[in-house]
């Protein structure tokens, strides 16, 4: 990237103002604004001041002082506001192909603004619209502009009242009738009723429904999903056969109208199923692509993949708010001193350092792991929408799966505990409603459940590893991947026998230290998951019970272990790489070694328990008879 001139620059990033921060600002060891541009890079900082500026200059978006909102009044307000971002075009679609990162940076601003605001927008456009894109074929196309100018309001529909991380399990059904060329579209009971579906309570006029596809005979052909039309746009009532409703106030995000839908043999013409991933003849016959049914449906929910991935960017984002908020309140904030005169700044106390400055490290180095994560699944995303069915195209959607379902929850925990620590770190005050924290901690909350909840997803992070080491064990194919993550574990046997030997603390400040301890714990946690596995069945356990038997200790802490592992290690490799300018080397790589030391930290007592088992593999550490 060219530098920007100096004039471009200070439109781009102005002097921020004087005040009780100058003194910090002005003991700098780097210039924050080359930062910046590094950071993000020009055309990045000039969308989201273009973003800024529309917002600003829009009275819609003026915020209302002095009351609170009643919830009707929120999400009008909100559904108004989504429909004025989309009026403004601020990132074209073309712009969102040629730079998925654009995308991130919308969604983002918008959250910093309101994440009620920014999920709408997600929903509609993002996740309701990239479904039809994706899912579908050229007979859905003409709804893409209809989405766009928001003629059509839409939601994504796979969660029941009985089922969510357990797809397959989904009891919705639509039975194929060749005598109408018509799908029937039944919701059995209550509990198969759609619940939590954001935009579905109020707004939403067309719903991506996830349904087992049934053909005449009786043959269930699994999950896929269909465009259903709930409500007549004009009058918002809902369609012959669908009973829609709203579920109520919720802990925040209530700008959003989460819903529930029952279907009572709604017909919708065949041409309703998005057929990607399989297809219904006139006649009834079913037709796929795929052989594997198993690869089939991981493509027919890899949408999820994509609010999966968004949320560790807004996981991240509420971190960058929360620490931001935090720091400089300690910068300013002043009690007790050498003397009684002097009270200093309780930033300058090693406990406020050691409470804040790990997050603030965290948020660097997960920011950079979101955006390259979303630039992986983007590609991915362009294969499966070419009909790439190559081997290397399955490897990569194997392992951005197993990235995504690991990375959310440890986007969204760290970013959960961090705003917790910066609300009890300001003390009193953090606990004003003005200053943003509760609100953070209360919408930052959901990203730990939805799209999965958070323990369930690690499981498929380490199922893939130890799916793996299997492959390997049994057929001596080699532990690699299309992105690289797992290649390490090619010297799985050596790994093991390495000891951790730092002489100084010094040296323990280079990342490349912790990165090492990193790759002898996933590891050993490895080789722990897979003989605790194995132990189950010999005791006459099932497949099932030995994996859930195996999760406490072991697979949870593999999965875990396995994402710090890839963060630290990205952001090792981006701030030790030739392009990075010499006046922010030295600062960038403090803060790669203090996340990655302070992530290794909290697995202290597992690397004492490995090292005392390493010494007396009976179970007992010698020194202790």
């Amino acid at each position: 990237m060219a530098a920007p001139s100096e004039g471009d620059a200070a439109s781009l990033l102005p002097d921020l103002p004087g005040g009780p921060l100058q003194a910090y600002r002005a003991r700098a060891s780097f210039c924050w604004k080359e930062l910046a541009l590094f950071l993000e890079g020009e055309d990045t900082l000039r969308l989201k001041k273009s973003i800024f500026s529309a917002l600003e200059d829009d009275p819609l978006f003026a915020r209302s002082c002095g009351h609170e909102l009643s919830l009707e009044k929120h999400r009008e307000l909100t559904f108004l506001r989504c429909k004025r971002v989309l009026g403004h075009a601020l990132v074209r679609v073309e712009d969102m192909v040629q730079n998925p990162l654009s995308v991130l940076t919308l969604v983002t601003c918008l959250g910093t603004y309101d994440w009620s605001l920014a999920q709408k927008f997600l929903l509609h456009l993002l996740v309701f619209g990239f479904a039809i894109y994706k899912s579908g074929s050229e007979r859905h196309l003409e709804y893409l502009p209809k989405i766009l100018n928001m003629e059509i309001f839409g939601c994504f529909a796979v969660t029941e009242v009985s089922h969510g991380s357990n797809a397959k399990a989904i009891r919705t059904t639509a039975h194929y009738d060749p005598a109408t060329e018509e799908f029937i579209l039944h919701s059995p009971d209550f509990e198969a009723a759609k619940f939590w579906v954001g935009n579905m309570g109020k707004t939403a006029t067309h719903a991506v429904v996830f349904a087992q596809l049934y053909t005449p005979g009786g043959h269930c052909h699994g999950l896929h999903s269909f465009l259903v039309q709930i409500r007549n746009p004009k009058t918002l009532l809902p369609m012959p056969g669908v009973m829609v409703g709203d579920i109520g106030k919720k802990l925040g995000l209530n700008g959003v109208d989460n819903g529930f839908a029952m279907f009572h043999k709604v017909r919708i013409p065949r041409q309703a199923l998005l057929n990607q991933t399989g297809d219904v003849t006139p006649e009834g016959t079913y037709v796929t692509p795929f052989k594997d049914a198993k690869r089939r449906f991981g493509v027919s929910l890899n949408n999820l993949s994509i609010g999966r991935a968004t949320i560790v960017a807004m996981s991240v984002m509420n971190l960058k708010l929360a620490v931001s908020i935090a720091l400089r309140f300690s910068a300013t904030r002043r009690q007790f001193g050498p003397t009684d005169e002097e009270e200093v700044p309780v930033l300058e106390y090693q406990t406020q350092q050691w409470r804040l400055l790990p997050y603030l490290a965290a948020a660097y180095a997960v920011d950079h792991f979101s955006k390259w994560l979303f630039l992986n699944l983007a590609e991915f995303q362009q294969g499966l929408i070419g009909t790439d069915r190559g081997t290397r195209q399955a490897e990569l959607g194997r392992e951005i799966h197993a990235l995504v379902s690991g990375g959310k929850p440890l986007a969204s925990w760290t970013a959960q505990r961090g705003i917790q620590e910066c609300r009890e770190a300001c003390g009193g005050h953090g606990y004003l409603a003005v200053n943003r924290l509760g609100d953070l901690r209360n919408e930052n909350d959901p990203n730990c459940t939805y799209e999965g909840d958070n323990n369930v997803l690690l499981q498929q992070t380490s199922g893939y590893l130890l799916g793996l080491l299997e492959l390997r064990l049994q057929g001596g194919a080699r532990l690699e991947s299309p992105l690289g993550t797992v290649d390490f574990l090619e010297a799985y046997p050596d790994i093991l026998d390495q000891r951790f030997s730092c002489p100084s603390v010094t040296g323990c400040l280079q990342s490349s230290v912790p990165l090492a301890a990193y790759e002898w714990l996933v590891c050993y946690l490895l080789r722990e998951s897979v003989q605790k596995v194995n132990q189950e069945k010999r005791s006459g356990s099932s497949d099932f019970e030995a994996r859930n038997n195996s999760q406490v200790y072991r697979c949870r802490s593999l999965a875990l272990a396995f994402l710090e592992l890839t963060v630290v290690r990205r952001f090792h490799e981006y701030v030790h790489q030739p392009s990075v300018p010499p006046p922010l080397r030295a600062v960038l790589q403090r803060l790669s070694a203090l996340y990655a030391l302070w992530s290794l930290n909290q697995h202290t007592a597992l690397l004492y328990r490995a090292e005392r088992r390493r010494r007396c593999p009976g179970g007992r550490d010698r020194s202790s008879r």
